[in-house]
């Protein structure tokens, strides 16, 4: 008879050989195969998309913006090499010369101008880049290689927010429209795709790339399970697992590989749907499930204190964190009294929706979370839903439950301020709504002292902290199981280096 870690073998190498992955070999072109929870839904439309998982790992080959965001908080070079304000609401940016698009168009002011013209159009002012960047009022040529952005208000980070949007060739996106593009996307970077099916991405060389990458191309294999990720690195079959967990960790350095822990732009929560008629629209009764979690015994107990848990709605590298604040206390008299007092002595149950194909210890955090509010007599059931219906719910509202595993998520800009166009009424289909923190909101967007923009960001933290949106969990964090033969990968928040990646013999 088969053990249990027999069979999920078992299963996980029949997943993917029924994929065609044999072993790895040294032999022949250099690809990486990597194995990631899912492709993005919206394939190859990079405006219809959030900046979270997973476009953050596929999007990255392939496409570029006119800046990233580095860890530190700061704005990098990419298609432009450098910026400068005219004024609080006007921004000069130089692009990078003689760079063009894989199909050879040229990647210059007009392609700029073009791109955000992509959002003005009906269709583009549904897409979620858009929303993200709302400030932005015009794009204008100023000369081939240099594009004035003007914005509505005063934003001293619209260096940082305009790593949200992909630049795409304008000639192209004319030709093919948004579907034609998301079913055969063009961009910049340092690969383009080959071929794109529902489980599998395969990404070869850009000869004209002015980041020449060192592979010769690159595999995403789809693949929700954490088994299959993880049993492709260890039989050979994947050069990388992405979104393990601390658990793995023995296993995979027992097999000669390493485990690459690092952080994510993002805060993981547990987050109120408010907008339905339930005990969660008392704020007591939110406050009372967050005393009721032990995150210590989840950071101790389930993470191995490789995660950070959660202060506030925005992860501690991010700008505007606000230092001053502390973990939520765990107190399970402070729960139980708050719910007598908003009404619910015997407690009250609620369903909350959560991604499967999530970071491999996601699910166990949430079971745990449940095992600490039923210490209170409020009974949460879980529903794990497929990433396509998980995005029906965050764009269209189509939720059954009434709270989402879901997160605050502040890539690419790492902008504190960013999680806030979802978590709030500002959000196409909003699931909390709380108007009193809008004009906090308005004040800190719209200061152009850096400084002053911080002060002001740490204080609509404080306020969104007290109206209790979410049981906050953890910061996100990555465990990317890596083979032995992989060299140059490392995690950067908001980006991922593909060009600087090889395998060695």
């Amino acid at each position: 008879m088969f053990s249990r870690l027999n069979i999920n073998q078992i299963f996980a190498c029949s997943l993917l050989v029924s994929l065609g992955l044999n072993p790895i070999s040294a032999v022949g072109e250099s690809i990486l195969r990597v194995g990631i929870t899912s492709l993005p839904s919206s394939r190859g439309n990079p405006f219809n998309t959030t900046s979270g998982l997973p476009s953050l790992y596929t999007y990255a080959a392939f496409f570029e913006g006119l800046t990233r965001v580095d860890n530190n908080a700061k704005p990098v070079p990419m298609l432009a090499e450098r910026w400068e304000s005219e004024s609080q609401t006007s921004w000069l940016f130089y692009l990078r010369p003689n760079v063009t698009f894989s199909n050879g168009e040229p990647v210059d002011a007009y392609a700029i101008a073009a791109t955000y013209a992509v959002m003005q159009t009906d269709l583009g002012k549904t897409y979620p880049v858009t929303r993200e960047l709302a400030g932005i009022v015009g794009v204008e040529v100023v000369d081939s290689s240099t594009v004035r952005i003007r914005t509505s208000a005063p934003d001293a980070l619209l260096p940082h927010k305009v790593a949200a949007l992909k630049i795409v060739p304008p000639k192209y996106w004319s030709e093919v429209g948004a579907e034609g593009f998301s079913a055969a996307p063009i961009g910049s970077g340092p690969f383009v795709i080959k071929d794109y099916t529902a489980a599998r991405m395969e990404l070869v060389r850009s000869p004209t790339a002015w980041r020449q990458p060192i592979l010769d191309g690159v595999e995403l294999i789809a693949a929700a399970e954490s088994v299959a990720r993880i049993q492709g690195v260890l039989s050979g079959r994947l050069h990388i697992g992405l979104q393990m967990g601390p658990d793995e960790i023995p296993l995979v350095e027992a097999a000669g590989h390493q485990m690459v822990v690092g952080v994510d732009p993002s805060m993981q929560v547990l987050a109120f749907i408010t907008e339905k008629d339930s005990p969660l629209k008392d704020v007591r009764v939110r406050r009372a499930l967050n005393y009721a979690v032990d995150r210590g015994g989840i950071s101790q107990g389930l993470l191995g204190g490789y995660v950070k848990m959660a202060t506030q709605t925005t992860p501690s590298f991010a700008f505007g964190w606000d230092p001053s604040l502390e973990l939520w206390p765990y107190d399970p008299d402070k729960a139980r009294a708050l719910l007598t007092e908003a009404g619910y002595p015997d407690g009250f149950s609620f369903t909350a929706e959560i991604l499967l194909g999530s970071a491999s210890y996601s699910p166990q955090v949430y079971q745990q979370v449940a095992a600490d509010l039923a210490r209170v007599g409020v009974t949460l059931s879980l529903r794990q839903i497929p990433a396509t219906q998980y995005a029906r719910g965050v764009y269209q509202g189509d939720w059954a439950g009434e709270a989402i595993g879901i997160d605050y998520g502040v890539n690419p800009s790492l902008d504190s301020l960013t999680p806030l166009v979802r978590h709030s009424c500002l959000w196409i289909t909003p699931w909390f709504c709380d108007e009193s923190v809008l004009p906090l909101l308005a004040e800190a967007e719209a200061a152009f002292d850096l400084e002053e923009r911080r002060v002001l960001t740490q204080g609509v933290m404080r306020y969104q902290l007290s109206l209790a949106p979410a049981i906050l969990l953890y910061e996100t964090a990555r465990f990317d199981a890596v083979n032995s033969a992989v060299e140059g990968y490392g995690i950067s928040v908001g980006h991922i280096d593909y060009d600087k990646i090889s395998i060695s013999d």
